[in-house]
């Protein structure tokens, strides 16, 4: 996906230029006012590639001339230009995401059928889309993300849980989070944090984070530490083995989940150890 050009300072120059407020411009474009505040600080925090297009048209600005693209676009680009979401373009289509993310990454292409109803969506010709789709096929190189590059924070490891499952919907996992928080999020909201309009911690404010957390597991079929710091999980993990510890010198016997005898001399000593190098007790 060649990017486009973007310069956060120019947009607030010409934002102020064309009379409009952070807060109006925001409105205007469909993102919050923070959203607009992080785009205009610098050029580190960019607007996502679909909203590129309600920033031309709210400046009264070409697409192309505001912000300039490095290369030809691929089938993500010309989502992006029609303003869609990858979601968005999907629930237009009357389809899953699947279909539309195999292409863009090169997995496999769009069936004759699919490719005529895009390019009505998309407003390109069938030869743009053709063009389009041969060069997501010759430039992407799709590969497992290795472990150690395993995104931190609870805003880019949801992104990355939501890529990786295209099956599952926005709707689903606002469901879901709403079951175990009571809260009442909606699709949206999730499709905010996809497009990074606004982070995880944002939408999830003024909520419990481990109730949280739980109905993020539940919707995306992982563990709920998946969405813990590292550092938080070990302290947890820490926790646990010192209470069976005590548990265990206190004569009191503890039975591991589905076990039908307590923990072993031998455990509880391997427990100890643990705990005693975590604390540097151990030499």
């Amino acid at each position: 996906m060649p990017p486009r050009q973007f310069n956060g300072p120019g947009l607030r120059t010409m934002r102020r230029g064309a009379g409009f407020t952070q807060a109006v411009f925001a409105k205007m474009v469909g993102v919050s006012k923070t959203a607009v505040i992080d785009w205009e600080k610098d050029d580190e925090q960019c607007p996502p590639p679909e909203r590129l297009p309600a920033i031309a048209k709210a400046l009264g600005e070409d697409l192309d001339v505001l912000f300039p693209r490095f290369g030809p676009p691929d089938l993500a680009d010309l989502r992006a230009d029609a303003g869609f979401t990858q979601s968005r373009a999907a629930e237009a289509l009357g389809i899953t995401r699947v279909p539309l993310s195999n292409a863009e990454t090169g997995k496999k292409p769009l069936s004759s059928d699919l490719r005529i109803r895009v390019v009505a969506l998309y407003g390109v010709t069938a030869d743009e889309l053709a063009e389009a789709q041969k060069r997501s096929f010759s430039t992407m190189t799709p590969a497992p993300m290795p472990t150690h590059q395993t995104p931190r924070g609870l805003t880019e490891r949801l992104r990355f849980l939501l890529e990786c499952r295209p099956k599952v919907t926005n709707a689903d996992v606002a469901a879901a989070v709403n079951q175990t928080t009571g809260a009442g999020l909606e699709a949206q909201d999730v499709e905010d944090v996809r497009t990074r309009a606004r982070s995880a911690e944002q939408v999830f404010a003024g909520l419990s984070m481990g109730a949280v957390r739980e109905g993020l597991a539940k919707a995306l079929s992982v563990a709920p530490f998946e969405f813990q710091d590292g550092e938080e999980v070990e302290q947890e993990v820490l926790d646990r083995l010192a209470f069976l510890a005590d548990k265990r010198e206190g004569g009191a016997t503890v039975n591991a989940r589905g076990a039908a005898h307590g923990v072993s001399p031998e455990m509880v000593a391997t427990i100890k150890e643990l705990l005693l190098r975590k604390s540097g007790k151990q030499k």
